[in-house]
């Protein structure tokens, strides 16, 4: 590399780092590019680490598809440094594949055995990985390290404790960390889900007769998707998704929570989402029968086209069951309004009022069947 080349490389980088500063990524995205157009950083560091920034970049704009093919032939030219492979393990992480942020994480570890932030980050992979026991001896001695003062730590631990059947002492940790931590959205939205397991979906409440199916799968999506950190906008596609499926399919079965499962999945699978897996445990039902259910769902549908479609709109045009589609619509809407404004009631029975006042139970099953399945969400509380 000639002293001209080099000049202009670092300049670059001067360019990355203060564009980065100042949050400009349009002006992070242009210098990386010169980067890596240029021929003299070919097969060095310098190509690594623009690769790596560039992947990051695109992975904090929602771009996770063109990462993951960046990333999926990544090879090191030579030996990376620590902010390399640091690097490196947080795309994967944010990718999710654990297995390679397993490897550059125990790497980095190697060279940086101090850094805390680092083995916190290692427990959460091998907790993800299934690695129970590894993943419960390197959070304790992490949080022993921080005196249990770390909120992420306790919320990983509190995963754990969950994963193992203990729901009450996971619950007890993430009050811990909600103290350190009151206003951390991904706590509070942990503690949502911790909580959704010790109140089981098999219960009585979601064993309906009377009540149309349709209509419960469309309120219990919005809901369990709010309780799940998703957007209104998410959880409104959920809505136009089944809204179009039940315009050419009779939904057949009796568990509304697998159905409300397989949606879930089916419009979040491209994005932050859960596992099938990990989806069934949250909604009470078999890994087995969530699949078979997004299956019906994809084979009566191009999901891949209709996430990204008006479907509520154009349904309605063709004249599909409005007056269905307006109930369902009218049902999640509030729903999954009052699961973001449970802090404003002093008991279910205030929260089922407010619901009351804005959609009227068709007859008595339906009242009882909303009342429980309020009852269910209040015990976030």
């Amino acid at each position: 590399m000639t002293d001209s080349s080099s000049d202009k490389i670092d300049w670059l980088w001067k360019q990355v780092e203060q564009a980065t500063e100042e949050k400009n990524n349009e002006i992070v995205r242009e210098s990386l590019d010169r980067l890596l157009a240029d021929p003299s950083i070919k097969n060095t560091s310098d190509e690594d680490l623009a690769i790596l920034n560039l992947s990051q970049l695109d992975i904090d704009e929602g771009r996770s598809r063109e990462a993951a093919l960046r990333l999926s032939d990544f090879k090191w030219h030579g030996v990376p440094g620590p902010a390399g492979l640091l690097l490196v393990s947080d795309a994967y992480l944010k990718l999710e594949w654990f297995e390679q942020a397993r490897e550059a994480l125990e790497d980095y570890l190697k060279l940086i055995p101090e850094d805390l932030d680092a083995r916190r980050k290692l427990g959460l992979v091998h907790l993800m990985l299934n690695n129970d026991e590894e993943a419960q001896r390197i959070l304790l001695a992490t949080a022993r390290r921080e005196k249990y003062r770390i909120p992420t730590t306790l919320t990983y631990l509190a995963m754990l404790e969950a994963k193992s059947g203990r729901i009450e002492e996971s619950l007890h940790l993430l009050l811990q960390a909600r103290e350190l931590a009151p206003f951390d959205e991904k706590i509070e939205h942990t503690l949502l889900r911790i909580e959704s397991l010790r109140v089981s979906l098999k219960r009585k409440a979601l064993h309906h007769e009377d009540l149309p199916i349709e209509d419960l799968v469309a309120g219990m999506v919005s809901g369990i998707m709010e309780l799940h950190g998703y957007s209104r906008e998410k959880s409104k596609q959920a809505l136009d998704v089944w809204n179009r499926f039940c315009s050419v399919v009779v939904p057949q079965g009796r568990k509304p929570a697998i159905w409300a499962a397989a949606l879930e999945y089916a419009v979040t699978k491209y994005g932050p989402h859960f596992t099938q897996k990990q989806l069934a445990d949250e909604y009470g039902v078999s890994a087995s029968q969530l699949g078979e259910h997004y299956h019906t769902l994809s084979e009566a549908m191009d999901l891949d086209s209709l996430v990204n479609t008006d479907l509520l709109g154009e349904t309605e045009k063709e004249g599909y069951g409005l007056h269905s589609l307006v109930r369902r619509e009218e049902m999640a809407e509030v729903i999954a309004t009052i699961a973001g404004k449970l802090d404003e009631f002093d008991g279910p029975g205030e929260v089922c009022s407010w619901v009351f006042e804005r959609i009227e139970p068709l007859n008595e099953t339906e009242r009882r069947e909303i009342e429980d399945f309020l009852s269910y969400i209040w015990k976030r509380k």
